[in-house]
């Protein structure tokens, strides 16, 4: 076998292998990204909850509250656009 050919093959094996693992890599963030998006929309769904709580408790007033499973859908969709434009969607933001 020519030296030269298996250096080439050498060093196309070492590119191949060097970009698969860049893409897993990428695949990997991506998805402890969304993971950790998830973790703190629940934080801040029961958040809300436990807040909601504490100042019907104080008040002595009723409350009534959303699901904390539709709080944290809406938490995470503001929190995902967040993070890729740089602000809050429109929706999420109270008009005075």
């Amino acid at each position: 076998m020519d030296v030269a050919t298996v250096v080439t093959s050498a060093a196309i094996g070492a590119v191949a292998a060097a970009a698969i693992n860049m893409v897993g890599q990428t695949l990997e963030r991506r998805s402890r990204r969304k993971e950790l998006l998830l973790a703190k929309a629940v934080e801040l769904a029961m958040e809300r909850v436990r807040f909601a709580f504490e100042v019907a408790k104080a008040s002595g007033q009723s409350a009534s509250l959303v699901d904390p499973g539709i709080t944290c859908a809406g938490y995470y969709k503001w929190l995902r656009h967040l993070l890729d434009h740089g602000e809050l969607p429109t929706d999420a933001v109270h008009k005075k």
